[in-house]
């Protein structure tokens, strides 16, 4: 009886012994395991938007999220001991509205005020010339996310302002434009940026007023009067 009751017992401490180590290396391996304050702050780290929802897979060895930002809403996978990206998918597109191009002036002007000589457009990006005494900046807004992408300085004081047309010339784009004679020509500011304001005399006791881009020579405006 005792002879048969001894390997009994040895089975039942090497199965103990079997649970415990078990135990144990699950237990170290959830110690190895980001949390999931940890493992959001990394993804927040590296990409924009708001994590909106956050599991872990039913292996344990991965956190699966939902991130949501201005492009869309995206679906990740992360390794739960490193927060490396393991899969990443776009799951729905989400095509956010460009601002007006008076929105984008107002933002340029925020962060660089003065006066806007000149204005392009490429794309997503609008780039604004900005005179601000005596210097000149360029400043590009990124319209579809709202914000200021660049502003940098590209001339300083004493510069020549070589794209700044003269009195003359803004006389004469004026007659050409509407014909009759130039009278006065006055430096305004109009809607952020300088324009020359032509004074045109027309036939019949009529009169007209020519607006000008300063630096561009674009006519932006005119305005007959009786």
């Amino acid at each position: 009886m005792k002879k048969r009751t001894k390997p009994i017992f040895t089975a039942g401490i090497a199965i103990i012994a079997i649970i415990i180590c078990v135990i144990l290396m699950m237990n170290q391996a959830q110690k190895d395991v980001l949390s999931k304050a940890a493992i959001q702050k990394k993804i927040s780290a590296s990409y924009e938007g708001d994590i909106t929802k956050l599991d872990t897979s039913s292996d344990q060895k991965a956190y699966l999220l939902t991130l949501e930002n201005e492009k869309g809403i995206y679906e990740l996978k992360a390794d739960a001991k490193t927060g490396a990206i393991l899969d990443m998918d776009r799951i729905k597109r989400i095509n956010t509205p460009l601002i007006t191009e008076k929105e984008a002036e107002q933002l340029a002007l925020a962060k660089t005020p003065g006066t806007i000589t000149e204005r392009t457009q490429k794309k997503d990006i609008a780039a604004f010339t900005i005179q601000n005494e005596g210097e000149t900046y360029k400043v590009k807004v990124d319209k579809r996310a709202k914000t200021v992408v660049s502003s940098e300085k590209v001339s300083k004081k004493g510069d020549k302002q070589a794209t700044k047309i003269s009195e003359k010339e803004a006389k004469a784009i004026a007659v050409k434009e509407v014909g009759g004679k130039a009278d006065d020509a006055d430096l305004e500011e109009s809607e952020g940026t300088l324009v020359f304001e032509v004074d045109i005399d027309l036939p019949n006791d009529r009169e007209a007023t020519v607006k000008i881009n300063a630096y561009t020579g674009r006519i932006v405006g005119i305005v007959y009067e009786d």
